[in-house]
């Protein structure tokens, strides 16, 4: 599992300072919460190397997948990124935001989503 990291010194760099330009974006209210959550799971996305695991786990069961069109492979990557996506939003919603820090997002979301439809 450790081949699918890569730590090297420019990774590590550019994930601090984007984190560091999307988190001031955040704090001073120019992006919202859940681009912000999707910029960070993005940027933690990076350093795993999902298309090679995906596709080491495809070829494991399905070594059909190596003769796809490299059009059905991409899809096949894009979907397991969204899938990611959303565990990963799901746990920095339901347990990190509302289970340890106590903040109540889904509230806050439903008023939002409430307000926008009836105006």
């Amino acid at each position: 599992m450790k081949r699918f990291f890569d730590f090297s010194k420019g990774n590590i760099i550019r994930f601090l300072l984007l984190t560091a330009i999307v988190s001031f974006f955040y704090l001073e209210g120019l992006i919202s919460l859940t681009l912000f959550m999707f910029f960070e799971i993005i940027f933690l996305i990076r350093f795993i190397h999902v298309k090679k695991y995906v596709e080491m786990k495809l070829l494991n069961h399905y070594p059909a997948y190596e003769h796809l069109p490299g059009w059905a492979k991409w899809i096949i990557i894009l979907l397991a990124y969204l899938v990611i996506f959303i565990i990963l939003k799901w746990i920095l919603i339901n347990v990190i935001i509302e289970g340890v820090l106590n903040i109540p997002i889904n509230n806050e979301i439903q008023e939002l989503a409430n307000y926008s439809t009836n105006s």
